[in-house]
């Protein structure tokens, strides 16, 4: 089975979608100023629907996010100044067990993350 899609309520439909197109490369499928939906592609198989929240005082349980994984710490160093640049108010570079990763909370109060995740070693029983 192959996960299909996820489906975000957000408030703004349209600047979320315009959001996640300037600063992480999506692809808007559909009709870009719907205030209703808005399909996006990864351009690599990830599709995510924006749809308008229906409810203005829903939110997202804590802890829910979106997480983005780069290959290259400069990557999250370089999209946490782009971040700054842009308004965002980004949690400082931190690295941990998973990698060197950052938060933010991007428009319609979506929890985002960039992680660069520490490289898994092999086993010599895997090489």
């Amino acid at each position: 089975m192959k996960l299909n899609h996820l489906d975000l309520q957000v408030p703004n439909v349209p600047e979320v979608a315009e959001f996640l197109e300037r600063h992480f490369d999506f692809e808007i499928r559909t009709n870009r100023t719907s205030p209703a939906i808005i399909v996006l592609s990864d351009r690599e198989g990830m599709v995510l629907v924006l749809q308008r929240l229906k409810r203005e005082l829903e939110s997202y349980p804590e802890g829910f996010h979106i997480g983005f994984h780069v290959d290259d710490v400069a990557i999250v160093h370089h999209k946490h100044e782009e971040m700054l640049a842009c308004g965002m108010k980004p949690s400082e570079v931190m690295s941990t067990n998973r990698g060197v990763a950052f938060y933010f909370m991007g428009p319609g109060n979506i929890l985002i993350e960039v992680n660069c995740p520490k490289p898994r070693r092999v086993s010599p029983s895997e090489a």
